[in-house]
């Protein structure tokens, strides 16, 4: 789908922050740093090749996969993670600490350098600097849903999440900040850029990269996360009426999942490695939350395998699988936005044109119907519950589980029992042992 490539910035930066010299210190053999406008489109698409595997890693906490018992060696590397265990030894599947903040120092280099380069337009400049506060937006947002304790109003601006790193300073440790501080960082980060980036869209080729409307999908769930309900009702509407699409399983069985899809909005993030992909099937819990006669994405997202397991097809560790945002994710925020602002009747109606593209007709209608006559709590469970099936397995589920209900969660492999407590402390993610020795700030 995409090129990777490495250019005079892209390695003048991982020399940098490999052997924590400045950056401007480093000038590879027969190249200087980024001048150019093209020098730095470079060094930015450099920094959207990192992966971390976090997502599909911490999806083993939540209550969507079943583990493959067959897969013995994968099971052994990925159970402490699935018992909600972590730092616990060798050999086990790890979280990547490291990749994100690499990540930040390329953003934060970018928009200090921006301005000064040349051969370029200024929309050219304003795109990459735009690019860069969302890409390090997202970043550190990621980063706060693993690491930091869920947003809540009453202790965010107390409670411990990791350190916000907005300046290029490879040799200063740095503390972790709080939820609120992180967050108010992360909005700040968001608004700069939706300013400047001036592409709505990229084509499929450079899907990747943010434009105007991944940016404004990231808004909007920026804001649902925060229950700042307008702003992400907003948001959701504003990628909404210049990209409505969705795919109709009535008509067709391409998966929306796929970077190719008409529904995506950013392909960027590949969540699995293919020992991760290939060690999960469906939850029993996820399986049975779908109809099996009327909803489409019962055959469409999963299969069997030769002894009647349920496996996924929805997601993989091929490459054609990357997917950040996409337009159905903004259907369901602006129905979760909607229905917290008391406006059930339009939280309905974007509910119903989801459902209406991934449910037989018959069955769209008896759920027209059902939905009708939910109002309250009992709205925002069916959401909540759509949001899992049609979700799943894209980096979504831990963090929705963490943000609205906590609940218990209990997990069984090879005749071990474990149980999450509803409101579990290990709901968060503890920073990685390596961090912390690098940074003694991290473990207070």
């Amino acid at each position: 789908m995409r090129k990777v490539i490495y250019t005079t910035g892209l390695m003048a930066a991982l020399t940098a922050f490999s052997s924590c010299k400045k950056y401007l210190d480093i000038v590879p053999v027969g190249k200087v740093v980024p001048t150019t406008v093209e020098d730095f489109r470079q060094e930015m698409d450099g920094a959207y090749t990192i992966v971390t595997y976090d997502k599909g890693l911490v999806s083993y906490r939540s209550d969507e996969i079943k583990m493959n018992e067959s897969r013995s060696g994968d099971v052994n590397q990925l159970k402490p993670n699935y018992f909600w265990e972590e730092n616990v030894g060798t050999g086990i599947s790890t979280y990547n600490w490291r990749a994100n903040y690499q990540q930040i120092f390329y953003a934060n280099h970018i928009i200090d350098a921006i301005g000064a380069a040349t051969e370029g337009s200024q929309a050219q400049k304003d795109q990459l600097a735009g690019e860069a506060y969302l890409l390090r937006a997202y970043t550190h947002f990621n980063l706060a849903n693993l690491y930091g304790k869920p947003y809540n109003e009453a202790t965010a601006a107390a409670d411990k999440a990791v350190p916000v790193i907005t300046k290029v300073d490879l040799q200063k440790a740095t503390p972790r900040n709080t939820v609120k501080e992180t967050y108010d960082q992360v909005i700040a980060d968001v608004e700069a850029g939706l300013k400047l980036v001036n592409v709505d869209q990229f084509e499929t080729a450079a899907s990747y990269r943010f434009s105007r409307l991944s940016g404004l999908a990231l808004a909007a769930r920026v804001y649902l996360y925060t229950h700042q309900w307008d702003k992400s009702l907003s948001a959701a509407k504003a990628v909404l009426e210049k990209k409505p699409v969705l795919v109709d399983f009535n008509k067709s069985s391409t998966l929306p999942t796929m970077y190719s899809s008409s529904e995506s909005l950013q392909a960027l993030e590949q969540h699995y490695t293919s020992n991760a992909i290939q060690t999960a099937f469906v939850s029993d819990q996820l399986y049975a939350l779908y109809d099996a006669a009327g909803d489409l994405r019962l055959k469409i997202f999963y299969g069997k395998d030769s002894k009647q397991n349920n496996i996924i097809l929805k997601t993989s560790n091929h490459n054609s699988f990357r997917q950040s945002f996409r337009v159905a994710e903004m259907y369901l925020v602006a129905a979760e936005a909607a229905a917290h602002l008391n406006q059930p009747n339009q939280a309905r109606s974007y509910l119903n044109e989801l459902k209406k593209h991934r449910l037989t007709p018959e069955f769209y209608q008896a759920e027209v119907a059902r939905l009708a006559l939910l109002t309250g709590n009992d709205l925002l469970k069916e959401i909540q519950d759509e949001r899992f099936r049609e979700l799943a397995f894209e980096g979504h589920r831990w963090f929705d589980l963490r943000r609205t209900t906590q609940p218990q969660i209990v997990h069984t492999v090879k005749g071990r029992t474990v149980t999450l407590q509803a409101g579990d402390p290990r709901y968060t993610v503890k920073i990685p042992t390596d961090a912390i020795a690098g940074n003694p700030l991290l473990a207070e």
